[in-house]
């Protein structure tokens, strides 16, 4: 994850103005005697200190896109921890935007009644569909994992993909539309695993970060919960841990969280490339299956590290596959080959997982999903994805959803039955899909996203998709039924995640 510049001239700016005001200050001992002058000064500044910290929709978000860039802000340059946004706004303005940052305004139209309504109908009108049964739960959530093949410019002497294409017509593939693009996978961790969306939050926020430092989030509704109120033994592992979410984890309701990054003794053994394989972290999933007691269901979510940038052609050693043409500079290609290195291995062990879930006698099903677009970065700086013509089609629109899809699929050892109606999802309605079809009982706000599920299937903060794939813009008024349930969604959202916090 690369964390963001620090904006040392701003800092040296600010500095200097300091130390200037402070000399003039005491060269010219500044006294403001008039006694009228004084009162008003105090007063304004008194007002302009109100109006900064009283929550205005429209001020605050003025000032969040002017001063604090954050609609140009990108992904992978977004700050992880506190220590890290005051590093590069500075403590003042750090705690200033953090505070802006932090807010999320009660909806125009928010009707509390409604919402209850809404819940309370549900109950009669979703009919439930066990055929998942009750299956232990394998969730792959791997790192910058991305169809290769999408690159024209580059290709290679063995099919990069072969094993999950294999593997995609022996379970369920489906369209991801991420909520994000070269970083910040925690944002695409909270939807997983809330059903919340990052869509009705405010612009540059970062639920991880923002939402789960205050008080009663640990009230918050979490899929992990629902698995645990029907007996599940949950677990997280992480091959590293960029956002320190334990405490996250906790409020979401994990029983054991584990950051191979700083808890595997033998760490070092496992790197391949710069970080620890996706071969170390799928022998823990097996070695867990294979301990597990056979009465006992499990959740198991590992967040993969293998893929993660840098990328360049020393990030490994040795390669199983070669480029055989290129239109790109060397330097390019080499950081192509690098990322499909990663995404090579990662279809060996997802085949490996799989070829293992087979010898068991218990329903398991393993759910791998990508949490984003990898950020491959020349030395220039520059974005090579968005150099390539898979991202610069003569549509707008084509051009950023591709921006933000990922590949998601089920696999099972028994006949597990899971159809998605639509092309694309958000990762909020994956899981929730999964457990709506389970044989185990869930509360009423899942049973309501899951009743929604063809209304609005797939949304970002950019995009909104419908049931048929058709392509809008979060700014436009979208068609009646769509428009009258994302208003429900955002007062849903507030109701569950914001009230009373």
């Amino acid at each position: 994850m690369y964390f963001g510049h620090i904006d040392y001239i701003q800092h040296l700016i600010l500095l200097i103005f300091l130390i200037a005001v402070c000399i003039i200050s005491k060269k010219f001992n500044y006294e403001m005697k008039n006694k009228k002058a004084r009162i008003i000064s105090a007063i304004s500044v008194i007002v302009l200190f109100i109006l900064m910290f009283i929550p205005i929709n429209v001020k605050d978000q003025f000032i969040l896109t002017t001063i604090y860039d954050v609609n140009k802000r990108k992904d992978y340059e977004a700050t992880t921890t506190g220590l890290d946004y005051y590093t590069k706004y500075g403590v003042l303005a750090g705690l200033y935007g953090m505070e802006l940052e932090n807010r999320n305004n009660k909806p125009e139209n928010y009707n509390e009644e409604e919402i209850k309504k809404e819940l309370e109908e549900v109950q009669t009108t979703i009919k439930e569909n066990d055929t998942l049964q009750k299956p232990n739960i394998i969730v792959m959530f791997q790192e910058s994992y991305w169809d290769i093949e999408n690159i024209e410019e580059v290709k290679f002497d063995k099919d990069v993909t072969e094993n999950m294409d294999l593997l995609k017509s022996e379970g369920e593939s489906v369209k991801l539309l991420s909520s994000s693009y070269g970083g910040m996978s925690s944002n695409i961790e909270f939807e997983l695993l809330t059903g919340g969306n990052l869509a009705y939050f405010n612009t540059g926020y970062h639920p991880f970060i923002q939402l789960y430092t205050r008080k009663g989030t640990e009230n918050n509704p979490s899929i992990i919960k629902e698995l645990k109120n029907n007996g599940y033994k949950t677990k997280m592992v992480f091959g590293r841990d960029y956002y320190s979410s334990k405490n996250v984890y906790k409020k979401l309701g994990i029983d054991e969280y584990v950051n191979e990054y700083k808890e595997m003794a033998d760490y070092k053994e496992h790197i391949k490339g710069t970080h620890l394989s996706d071969e170390a972290l799928v022998d823990n999933v097996i070695e867990t299956l294979k301990n597990k007691s056979p009465e006992e269901k499990i959740f198991y979510m590992t967040a993969t590290i293998e893929t993660h940038m840098p990328f360049s052609k020393e990030k490994y050693t040795n390669y199983d596959i070669n480029v055989t043409k290129s239109t790109l500079t060397d330097e390019e290609t080499g950081i192509i080959l690098s990322y499909a290195q990663g995404v090579y291995d990662t279809n060996v062990q997802i085949k490996r997982l799989y070829d293992e879930i087979q010898k068991l006698d218990e329903p398991t099903i393993i759910i791998v999903l990508g949490d984003h677009l990898p950020y491959l970065y020349n030395e220039k700086g520059e974005d090579i994805l968005q150099k390539l013509t898979y991202f610069n089609t003569n549509d707008e629109k084509t051009n950023l959803l591709r921006k933000y899809t990922t590949e998601g699929i089920i696999l099972s050892n028994y006949d597990a039955q899971v159809k998605f109606e639509s092309e694309y999802i958000s990762p909020d309605m994956l899981l929730t899909k999964i457990i709506n079809n389970m044989d185990i009982e869930i509360s009423q706000y899942y049973k309501w996203l899951y009743k929604i599920r063809n209304i609005l299937p797939a949304q970002n903060q950019y995009l909104t998709l419908d049931y048929a794939g058709n392509i809008y813009y979060n700014n436009e008024v979208l068609p009646e039924e769509m428009e009258k349930i994302k208003q429900i969604r955002e007062n849903m959202q507030y109701y569950f995640f914001e009230k009373n916090k």
